[in-house]
């Protein structure tokens, strides 16, 4: 369906909601019941996605993001690819929540009862969560799991600036799920080659290997695979090795380029998951949806987006032999 056939769609969506009389809560501590079953998955299917729901900027300046002041339109994109993939997780970064009408409240609605929601704060650089323009609630990243969440934990992995300039936070988040296996986790890594970045993944590493369980680790990571400040994890994690190209074919993120006019191509998004003797080969698929990431050119007046995000969702179907 064309863009902008979905985002219409996504309205009445969510208008039909409001007019049938639903209550969108978005309460961190809230618990959703309605687990998927009383053993965890087989196969875990994953699915994790910077919906860029925060990000600032107009058409032709940097950090556009498509359909900015629009988390109708944002949430319904979430909840087909839920379904599409049949989703067990859906970790999300840039995603609003924690108040009526955002990203978060809008699609625990959307998803149903058997779905938990789990969120964690992150500041931009001035200090601040409130999520800016015409959008609800405050700024992070959020993790909804098909089952009901027994324990969830989180915390800031990114060190002060010494400089003591930027004030921005970058959580990661874990959450237990009855009956699962796994513990899914999520996180949001620092961009540039800032001193700081090898520590917060160090920092990460540390946090959800404090499970005593296996994890999945999702995010944008804001490297491709390869990158040295990645090491903590490769040696810690088993990464999804479709995903370990820089090429187009695995991009998960699109950058314009207006001073050359040509289009970036990166692997920033990866599934990570606890090595283990006993699972030889955890991955039983894993891959790239191209067809929600936004590949036009950052023009003022150009084209309609063709996606809804600058980056792509990453999705990992994961052995669990439970």
């Amino acid at each position: 369906m064309p863009v902008r056939a979905r985002a219409a769609a996504a309205v009445i969506g969510v208008v039909a909601l409001l007019a049938a009389g639903a209550v969108f809560a978005d309460r961190a501590t809230d618990e959703a019941p309605g687990p998927r079953g009383a053993r965890g998955p087989t196969v875990l299917r994953v699915v994790t996605w910077n919906v860029c729901g925060e990000a600032g900027g107009k058409r032709g300046e940097a950090g556009y993001c498509p359909y900015r002041n629009s988390p109708a339109e944002k949430v319904e994109q979430i909840t087909e690819l839920a379904h599409e993939r049949d989703a067990d997780v859906i970790a999300l970064q840039e995603i609003c929540g924690g108040a009526a009408g955002s990203h978060l409240s809008l699609l625990r609605t959307a998803l149903g009862p058997e779905w938990s929601v789990r969120r964690a704060e992150g500041a931009r650089p001035d200090g601040r969560t409130r999520c800016r323009g015409g959008l609800s609630g405050h700024l992070g990243v959020a993790i909804a799991v098909r089952g009901k969440v027994v324990g969830a934990r989180s915390r800031n992995a990114l060190p002060p600036d010494p400089a003591g300039r930027s004030h921005e936070t970058l959580p990661v988040l874990c959450v237990r799920v009855g009956g699962w296996s796994y513990t899914p986790c999520t996180t949001h890594i620092l961009p540039g080659e800032d001193p700081r970045v090898l520590e917060q993944i160090t920092g990460v590493r540390d946090f959800v290997r404090q499970e005593d369980r296996p994890t999945v680790l999702t995010g944008d990571f804001n490297r491709n695979s390869g990158a040295s400040q990645l090491k903590p994890l490769v040696s810690a994690f088993t990464e999804c090795p479709d995903l370990l190209g820089t090429g187009q074919g695995t991009s998960t993120y699109h950058q314009w380029m207006p001073a050359e006019g040509t289009h970036s191509f990166h692997t920033l998004d990866h599934v990570f998951v606890s090595k283990a003797s006993e699972v030889r080969a955890p991955f039983a698929r894993c891959g790239v949806d191209r067809d929600r990431m936004d590949t036009t050119p950052n023009e003022p007046g150009g084209v309609e987006p063709d996606g809804y995000s600058d980056h792509a969702p990453v999705f990992a179907d994961i052995r669990t032999g439970g």
